[in-house]
């Protein structure tokens, strides 16, 4: 089929010193606790590890994996979760580079209170109703009810658009671009889950405002641009880039644009970043306004609504990180977002060394691990005692670190260190061996070797399962066998909804179970891909839907949600 746009399928060359900072090498006295050991396996899984498989049941590989491999803790508010340092430094990777990015379009951060008046929050009809069902109240202030109660924020555009109407007087104060690094609460839903559905989340959220249509719908597309390069360049998942149908558009936007991923393991496509034109909907309820610089100069006073945009990124990306590249050992994380790259470990240390002999290896060992960190390599050394080099492999290995480095008594003599690349399955395959002077140099490029490599497998795999269609009764069968769709579409929102109406009974007609962690069952539009393959004949071609008389107008890519 022709590609769906995923920015070329190419991986920007971003070094690896440039994702974040050096680290410092590891304590032996703060290494992390023995993993607790569990009572099945599946075949050839450590007994430490993962004891299901990523295709016999998801839901609980996702579960042991994200807590094994220590990105998460549960916590006693059911949906809400405690995100561990290994995740936070993902986190912080993202939010560095992203930062680095607008601060170049001079957005500036700021930040703006958690709770948002019953009046500011309302205020937008079409805005509020489709938040609604998600919005938590502060309802009692101790053991008094609130006069008025308050929402916690679940998107912040009523929460500063106030601040907008009083602070932009005149178009010289344009633009007007914010951006906040904060958390929101959206309440109502069924089945949580970690990072990908959850109460609270991280995000950043960026709003801004601008004298022209054209001034805000550059930036749209600048945003998306870097929403793809987190998601391609730095967490090595592929994206489908497009706009939404207007069923699927914020509420309140004049249009969305999306980037769309895919889970492998459930066939399922997700929503992964979204920029929003909000056009002049929220300057109008704000009252936002400008004194027109062109009628001005003809001798004119009139005054002209701001364009908005808003575009907002989130913790979701961690576990979309996490569902496409997790294997049955654990996890597998990308170099570049790696908050360890490498694990240094020395091997073949018997009881019968001599201590003067224990000690050179060990400074062969630091010396090592010095050399990678003055080229940027964030590295951590094990030199935990009481545990084997096999436990602590495994170890390693399920908590995704990309690069394992061994070195031993042998490997000394040879004048070699010898490697395991986390990425590759086939244990054989993964290892290597680097000269000792050659760390420096090879090491680095080793990892963004993985870096593409993970990438370019995780891009062929969800083209394959992008299957262009024309003929209705070949789009649930696709479906099933966990792919996502182009077809024809009208672009009829009443349509769109028949579409997935019709493919959630015939899919259960099958005898398809539901998946309880994506219940969408029907097919949804994913978004309007910007790369459009040929095929469509204006007022010719028909509409995927068999019930649908209105002529196809582009292709559109259907898929079950999460």
């Amino acid at each position: 089929m022709a590609e769906a746009s995923a920015a070329d399928g190419k991986m920007k060359d971003l070094s690896i010193s440039q994702t974040k900072k050096n680290k410092k090498d590891g304590n032996p006295k703060t290494a992390a606790k023995k993993p607790q050991q569990q009572k099945k396996k599946i075949e050839g899984a450590a007994l430490i590890g993962i004891d299901v498989a990523k295709a016999d049941d998801l839901g609980e590989w996702y579960q042991q994996v994200i807590t094994k491999g220590q990105m998460i803790s549960y916590y006693d508010v059911a949906g809400c979760y405690i995100l561990e340092p290994s995740s936070y430094a993902i986190w912080e990777s993202i939010k560095e580079w992203f930062d680095a990015q607008i601060k170049t379009l001079k957005v500036r951060n700021a930040y703006f209170p958690i709770f948002i008046s019953a009046d500011n929050l309302e205020r937008e009809k079409e805005h509020v109703e489709g938040f609604a069902a998600e919005v938590a109240w502060v309802t009692k202030g101790g053991k008094s009810d609130l006069e008025k109660p308050v929402a916690v924020r679940p998107t912040s555009e009523t929460a500063m658009y106030p601040y907008f109407a009083r602070k932009i007087q005149s178009h010289r104060d344009l633009p007007l671009k914010l951006n906040q690094w904060n958390n929101v609460v959206r309440w109502e839903f069924k089945h949580p889950m970690p990072f990908i559905r959850s109460r609270e989340f991280l995000w950043q959220e960026g709003h801004t405002a601008h004298l022209t249509k054209e001034e805000a719908s550059a930036e749209v597309l600048q945003i998306l641009d870097w929403y793809s390069d987190v998601y391609q360049n730095l967490l090595a998942v592929p994206v489908v880039k497009g706009t939404k149908t207007v069923n699927e558009k914020f509420p309140g936007a004049d249009y969305t644009t999306t980037i769309e991923g895919f889970i492998p393991a459930t066939g399922r496509g997700i929503q992964a970043a979204t920029s929003h034109c909000l056009g002049q909907h929220f300057s109008k309820m704000f009252n936002i306004t400008v004194e027109d610089p062109t009628a001005k100069e003809a001798g004119k006073s009139e005054h002209v609504h701001v364009w908005q945009n808003s575009w907002g990124l989130t913790t979701r990306s961690i576990g979309v990180m996490i569902l496409t590249h997790g294997d049955n050992r654990g996890l597998v994380i990308p170099p570049r977002v790696a908050e360890i790259q490498v694990v240094l470990i020395p091997v073949g240390v018997t009881a019968k060394m001599s201590a003067e002999a224990k000690e050179d290896l060990y400074n062969k060992v630091k010396k090592i691990a010095d050399d990678l960190l003055e080229v940027g390599v964030r590295v951590e050394t094990d030199y935990r005692e009481g545990y084997s080099p096999g436990w602590k492999f495994n170890d390693w290995e399920l908590k995704g670190i990309p690069l394992r480095i061994e070195f031993g008594p042998k490997d000394a003599e040879k004048g070699v260190v010898t490697t395991s690349r986390r990425d590759i399955d086939d244990k054989d395959a993964a290892r290597g061996t680097t000269n000792v002077d050659d760390v420096k140099t090879e090491i680095p490029k080793l990892l963004e070797k993985i870096q593409s490599d993970m990438f370019n497998r995780a891009d062929k795999e969800y083209r394959e399962h992008r299957v262009q269609l024309t003929n209705w009764d070949d789009f649930v069968p696709t479906l099933n066998g966990k792919n996502v769709v182009l077809v024809p579409h009208c672009e009829g929102d009443k349509c769109e909804d028949e579409v997935k109406a019709k493919s959630a009974r015939t899919a259960l007609g099958d005898g398809v179970a539901e998946d309880k962690q994506a219940p969408a069952m029907g097919a949804k539009s994913l978004c309007i891909p910007f790369e459009q393959p040929e095929g469509i004949e204006p007022g010719k071609t028909k509409c995927i839907n068999p019930d649908c008389t209105t002529p196809a107008k582009q292709w559109i890519l259907f898929g079950r949600s999460y």
